[in-house]
């Protein structure tokens, strides 16, 4: 798979022209519904980040676990953009100590609607994606999965800002072979408490995603720094109020867009 995410991200840089249009950077982490606003065409943005998460499940040993993340989008033209994001690097540790990369989602984002400035309706997107099960187990299932997502992004007064996921996946399964359909909604609050400064509040549901599994709810409380119209900072926690996942994750992120 390492010669085929070296080809698509080659693919991407080679997009990215000298200019790019004039926008303030809006990156799509680090909550994890997604806006359905665009990088701006000709454009190319790359999100990085670092978590650490922490998982005690009965009388197993505690999982703890460090990702390295990174998405690389590009603008391919005004209603379109394709983005590459992954887990370039994985340590986890619980019984025993694994390391390598994670898995890598190729995904595009077509813009179906941009309302007239000042209308008040919302802007929707369509989000169709693969995962590229490069990871071995246990860090990866080595199976892949193929899903899409309908995307709605809301303005509201006083600062306020509403995204809202909502979809359909096909979770690669192992025991035994096939797919399992999973859905997923996700919702996220925002509010600009400055021109630089943005508070999140982000809830995300899943479907169970194997047939011994339970459904999940992860809820994050975020912040994003402007440091110039290009570069954004992130910060936060998460945590899952039910079904499996970690008890609490920290992370941090730098995000930035290149273009004249």
């Amino acid at each position: 798979m390492s010669p085929l995410i070296a080809l698509v991200a080659s693919a991407l840089l080679g997009l990215w022209p000298l200019a790019a249009l004039a926008q303030d950077i809006n990156p799509d982490r680090p909550d994890l519904t997604t806006s359905a606003e665009l990088v701006p065409a000709r454009a190319l943005q790359l999100e990085t980040g670092l978590e650490y998460e922490r998982e005690r499940s009965g009388g197993a040993p505690t999982r703890r676990q460090l990702t390295v993340q990174a998405v690389l989008r590009a603008g391919l033209a005004t209603r379109l953009e394709v983005s590459l994001e992954g887990e370039p690097f994985v340590w986890q540790r619980a019984a025993d100590d694994d390391r390598g990369s994670g898995d890598y989602t190729l995904a595009l984002k077509y813009r179906l609607y941009a309302p007239p400035e000042d209308s008040g309706a919302p802007t929707l997107a369509l989000r169709p994606f693969v995962k590229l099960p490069v990871a071995r187990a246990p860090i990866g299932s080595e199976r892949p999965d193929v899903g899409a997502l309908l995307l709605m992004s809301l303005g509201l007064p006083w600062g306020l800002g509403l995204d809202v996921n909502a979809g359909a996946a096909a979770i690669g399964q192992t025991r035994p072979d096939g797919f399992m359909a999973q859905g997923v909604a996700s919702a996220s609050l925002s509010w600009a408490a400055s021109e630089r400064l943005a508070a999140i509040a982000d809830f995300f549901f899943a479907t169970k995603e194997d047939r011994a599994g339970r459904a999940s709810l992860v809820a994050t409380a975020a912040a994003v720094y402007r440091l110039t119209p290009r570069l954004a900072l992130d910060a936060g926690m998460r945590t899952t109020l039910a079904g499996p996942g970690p008890d609490w994750s920290a992370f941090v992120g730098l995000s930035a867009r290149f273009g004249r």
